[in-house]
Formats: structure tokens, sequence, C-alpha cells
């Protein structure tokens, strides 16, 4: 009986495994982020069942061998990269337990869902991973050596590599091939893809890029076999210009010439072959330079894979967002030297110093100065986890140079030179945005293979006595595997709980907005039910209700039980502000919503509540010009028109070439009886372009003749 457990146990592992490849594939168009949730919860569930069974599995063998193998030949013996992503996590966990805010830390923010919760599943992927794969490694060794001391684990499932990777590769071409997909209804874009964001999809690419390259360079008995790894990887370079992510076409560029330094420089081919490559690479970068020249010409101008990369310019808004934001990480990472603000926690640093001058770029809009990344892995990692959790950071790569320098010298040259260019085209491309599943996927994926070789090439002698494992059966004591299979099964019952409570709510709260704006009171509903539900982002769909009810109220929309639909409202932004008590951007939006409500009847109390929103707010972001807007609105339904002044003016005084300023100014100086000063201020903004935003500002214009 116990044997036959331990088969099926072999089997999910085996079969987990590969079905955790094709989670990239996972969308659904109910859900409220439908291309990125689910594939999250969908690897999560995954991950918990087959991490689950591989933990029994260890456990049944534990007086043999131990759950790692502690011992003499322990599974982190001498393996660099499972060490050094082992102390990064660790090191990731202190830093949330000592940053600003631990729930976001851990869940990260629903969009995204990039916290540490989700990085441990992918770190438990790796470590099984990297036992399936050096079981494979250590079998093939053995039967090449005969050498009886050198025994794989044997209750772990043979999962060979090459083929593991092949499978994943081709689960890729599937990916990129959605690119050329649209749905309206679903979000679908011609371009993105089962990803939705092309920059989420770009990393995932170019990992398989370079594994396709290896397929096709690597001596094989097979012709068709190299054809068709060939055309796919052919396939892969296309979608990945066609996705027109300048930092993933960057990063390609760079892996590419870099596997070419490493093909012509060593001996893997022959002199002949070198000649050629050098020719060819010679070739490659004069038209690379004379593309760069010409790319004002006007048949360059329409390939626009080619016009995104040639058309960068340090004037654009992504350009000069992305480098204010540096900044502010650079300069002001010292706040937290040591551990950081934790994980996920760059946006509590970028509004403690936000600059002004963000709100010039975006076209008018207050997104371009909410940033809650860096837009750098590297200064993202240095911010939030500080310097140790950067320096852990940095021993990651320094382990897969080794590893690779390892790999070199053992002989396996052409694969070294590939998984090298994969690892510096994933680092260029991640200088330029930051992880997220599809990134994570490429690189777990990259460091498991890689660790898997480390560990075969250090690890050749295991115990000879496990041949012998029934031995000891009869004195094990069972209550303990049996009270460690009950934690196991009662931490996955957790576990799966928590993800059907974040799926359910997060349907639910899509639902709610669907509904909303056609029926009221079936949203309110649905948004309610949605608050039942275990949510780590409930404090997120909490906003969206308010936001609902508030927009409905802006645009006279009828309300059922408008009051009791009000105290609702009220009471669940009061538990939103509990959740995460730091966040400025909470309170911003209190104080645009509270506004909102205050226009109603000009209550004292409900405008006093706003006031107070916006003073917490401006201490956690001094700089932010939107909340000082928000607040001199504030002040003129208060009738406090001297502060409105004040008010406006300091936003000015931040950044004098924001239009938004100048409006506001004016307003504040007209309500204060100030005609010609308001007058001078409004021309101003026209001047500078501004837009009247609804009919009232419209109104606003036709009584002062503008």
């Amino acid at each position: 009986m116990s044997e036959q457990i331990e088969v099926y146990l072999n089997r999910i592992i085996k079969y987990g495994l590969y079905a955790i490849l094709l989670t990239p594939l996972a969308f659904w168009p109910k859900a409220l982020f439908p291309f990125l949730t689910p594939k999250f919860i969908l690897f999560q569930i995954l991950v918990e069942i087959v991490f689950g069974a591989w933990l029994i599995l260890k456990m049944i063998d534990f007086r043999n061998r131990g759950i790692f193998d502690f011992g003499n030949q322990s599974f982190f013996r001498k393996n660099y990269i499972a060490i050094a992503l082992s102390l990064f996590m660790a090191v990731s966990l202190v830093s949330a337990l000592f940053g600003i805010d631990f729930s976001r830390s851990f869940w990260g923010i629903g969009p995204r869902m990039t916290g540490l919760f989700a990085e441990l599943h992918f770190f438990a992927w790796f470590l099984m991973l990297v036992t399936a794969f050096s079981n494979t490694n250590t079998r093939m060794n053995t039967n090449n050596t005969n050498n009886k001391n050198n025994i794989r684990d044997i209750r772990m499932p043979l999962i060979n590599s090459y083929y593991y990777l092949n499978f994943s590769f081709f689960v890729s071409l599937i990916v990129a091939a959605t690119a050329f997909y649209q749905n309206p209804q679903w979000g679908l874009a011609a371009g993105y893809g089962i990803f939705s964001n092309p920059t989420f999809v770009g990393p995932y690419l170019l990992f398989h890029f370079f594994w396709g390259l290896y397929q096709t360079l690597k001596p094989a008995k097979s012709d068709f076999k190299k054809w068709l790894f060939g055309a796919g990887t052919t396939f892969l370079f296309v979608m990945i210009l066609f996705a027109q992510i300048r930092g993933a076409v960057l990063g390609l560029i760079v892996g590419i010439f870099a596997l070419g330094l490493g093909l012509i420089f060593t001996n893997i081919f022959s002199r002949r072959t070198r000649i050629l490559l050098s020719t060819f690479y010679f070739l490659l970068s004069i038209s690379l330079i004379g593309l760069w020249f010409l790319r004002g010409n006007e048949v360059i101008q329409k390939f626009s894979p080619i016009k995104r990369v040639t058309g960068i310019s340090l004037s654009e808004t992504t350009v000069q967002t992305r480098l204010l934001a540096w900044r502010v990480a650079f300069k002001n990472f010292k706040d937290n030297i040591f551990f950081g603000t934790g994980p996920e926690n760059f946006n509590f640093l970028f509004n403690k110093h936000y600059d002004p001058r963000l709100l010039k770029f975006g076209g008018g809009g207050f997104g371009e100065t909410w940033f809650d990344k860096p837009h750098n892995a590297f200064l993202e990692i240095l911010t939030e986890t500080g310097i140790v959790g950067g320096l852990a950071y940095l021993l990651i790569w320094l382990a897969v140079v080794l590893a690779l320098f390892k790999l070199f010298k053992n002989g396996q040259k052409i694969l070294t030179s590939i998984l090298a260019s994969a690892f510096l085209s994933y680092l260029v491309t991640v200088f330029f945005s930051f992880d997220s599943f599809g990134s994570w996927f490429g690189l777990y994926l990259f460091l498991a293979f890689l660790a898997s070789r480390d560990s075969n090439t250090n690890n050749t002698n295991l115990h000879a006595n496990d041949t012998n494992r029934n031995t000891n059966n009869t004195n094990e004591n069972k209550w303990i595997k049996n009270l460690f299979v009950t934690f196991v099964l009662i931490g996955l019952f957790v576990l799966e709980y928590f993800n059907y409570g974040i799926w359910r709510a997060n349907l639910l709260n899509a639902g709610a907005l669907r509904t909303f704006s056609r029926n009221p009171s079936s949203g309110l509903i649905l948004f309610d039910k949605s608050f039942n539900h275990f949510s780590p982002y409930k404090d997120e769909y909490q906003l969206d209700m308010i936001s609902s009810v508030a927009a409905a109220i802006q645009n006279n929309i009828r309300l059922p039980n408008w009051e009791v639909v009000i105290n609702y409202m009220l009471e669940k932004a009061d538990e939103a502000m509990e959740a995460h008590p730091d966040n400025a951007a909470y309170y911003t939006d209190m104080v645009k919503i509270y506004n909102i409500l205050g226009v109603l009847g000009r209550d004292s109390q409900i405008l006093a509540q706003a006031a107070a929103f916006g003073e917490k707010s401006l201490e956690l972001s001094p700089n932010r010009q939107e909340t000082l807007y928000y607040l001199t609105q504030t002040a003129l339904l208060e009738g406090k028109t001297k502060a409105a002044v004040a008010l406006a003016q300091k936003a000015l005084d931040l950044e004098p070439t924001i239009r938004q300023s100048h409006w506001y100014l004016g307003l504040a100086f007209i309500a204060n009886g100030q005609i010609q000063e308001g007058t001078a201020e409004i021309k101003k903004a026209l001047d500078m372009h501004y837009a009247p935003q609804n009919q009232a500002e419209k109104e606003i214009l036709k009584k002062l003749g503008l």
C-alpha cells in the first residue's frame, strides 16, 4: 500500500510539473485582470499540489536521506545557485517584516500579484525542478561511469531537463502565436497576445528563443528536429520584434552579440566557421549602425518594430518619467538603507520624494505621477530590500556566473554560450522594466536547469546505503511521519482556500464593475459578495466600489436607498484606509471622493474629513500637486477662498510650468474676488494648452469671455 501511494505521488509530481508549463496560456475573460490573475492562480494551485506531494515523498525517505539530504551530500552542498536564491528569499522576508507595509510586500497588488507569496511559489517550483533534473543527470552519469555510489533519489520522478525545456519551448510558440488574435470584448489586441501587456511576455519569449537557438545549433541526429527548432526560434525572434518592447529588443540584440563573441573567440567551431561567423556579425553591425543613422528615413519609419527602437528620444514621456523615477530611487534608497522599504513598497519611497516635474508628462492626467515600480529591477531591489538585499541579489548572479564557468570547463561550450547569452539578455531587459509572471517564469526555469547541472557536477557520491532504504522501516517513528503528512495536507488546504478566495473575489468584483453602470443595485450586491471572500486585495475592490458610487453621484445616476448606500460607502472607505494607512494614493482618492459628496449639500463634516485626508496625504507625499488641487476645491466648497488661493499658489510654486496649477490658481483668485489676477492665470493655462475637463469648466470660460 505504501509503495502504491509513492507511485501516485510520483505521478502527481511528474505530470504536475509538466502541467505548470502550460500556465502561461491561462486566461479568463470574466476575471478582473483576465490575462494575468488566472496565470498566477493556476500556477500557485499546481505548485502547491505538486510541492505537497514532493514534501511527502521527501518525508518518507527522511530516515535514509533527510528531506533535503542533509549529511555528507546535502541538496544544497556546493549548489551555489540554490544557496544564493534561498538567502535572497530569506532577506526578502526579513525586509518585508521590517518594511513599511507587510501585507503589500507579501501579496503585492491585485493587477500584478508579484508579492512574496507568488515568488515563494516560484522558489518551490525551482526546488522541485532541481531535484527532478538532478535525478536524471545522476542516472545518466551512473550509466556512463558504472559508479555504484552514484545513486539517485529513487522516490523522486525522473524528468529529463532537455525534454522539459523543449516542451516549454513549444508552449512559448503558442503564447507567441496568440499575438495574431484580436478580440475587443476580451481586451486582446493584435501584437499583445495572451499576456495582454507585451512588457510581461518579452522576457518569457527571450529565454525560449535562446533555448530554441541551442537546439538548432547543437549537433543532432535528426535534421528535421533542427529545422523544427530553427523555424520556431525564427518565429520567436520575429514576435519579439513585433511586440516592440525596447528593453526586450535591446536585450535580444545584446544577447545575440554576446553569443557571437562566445562562438568566435572560443574553439567551439572550426576556424573556417568562426571566420564566417565574424563576417556575419560584422555585416550585422554595419546594418544596425546604418539603420540608426537612417532612422529618419520614410521607409524605415513605416516599419514599426524598427521605428520603436530607432525612435528613442530623451524627450519622450516614458523616457523622462523613468529617468525621474530612477533619480528618486537612486538618490533616496538611503532612507531605509539596510533592508529597504520592503518588497513591493517602492511607491512609499516614491511618494515621499515625489518630483513635481512628473505632472508635465502623461497628457495632463495624473497616471504618470503614481509610480509603484522604478522600471529598473536593480533599483527596485536596492530600494525595497536595501544594501543587504542588493548584496544577496548580486550573489545570485555571481552563483550563475560560477555555474556557467563550471559548465564551460566541463566541455559543454555551446550550451554555456547560449545560457550566458540568455542570462545577459534578461539582465538588459529588466534594466528597463521589472519582474512579472513572464520574466519570473523564464528566469526560474533557467536557474533550475543551470542549478541541476551544477548539482550534478558537485554531487557525484550519494549514499550507497540508499538501496537498502527499507532496512530501518521497522524502527521508524511512524506517528512523526503521519503528523508531518497531516500538517502538509492542512497547509495545502489553507493555501487552496487562499487561492479560491482570491479568485472568487476577483471574479465578483469584475462582475460588479461591469454591472454597476447598467444596474447599480445588482452591482452593489456583487461588490458586497466580493468583500465576503478572503482576498488580500479587498481594499482595492472597496475603492472600486467607492469610485463607482462617487462617479454615479457626479453623473446624477439614481442610486437605490441613497442614504444607506452613502453610509455603506463611507464604512468601506474607512476599512480600505485602515488596510494600508501609509498609502498617500488612498488619501488623495478620498479627498476627491469626499469633495464629490460635499458638492451635494456642502456638508461641513464631509468637507472637514476631505481636508483631513488631504493633510494626511501631504504628510506622506509633500510635493503632490494633485492633492493640493483637490484641497483647493475643498477650500472653495467650504467658502475659504484665501486658503484656496494659498493652496493653489503652493502647487504652482512647486513647478511653475504645470498648466493645471495656473488653472486652479485662477479659479481660486476669481473666487476670492481677484478677477483680473484670476483671468490672467487662466489665460496662462490656456496658452499652455490646458483643455477644459467638463461642461462646468467650459461655462467658466464663457463667463470670462475666453
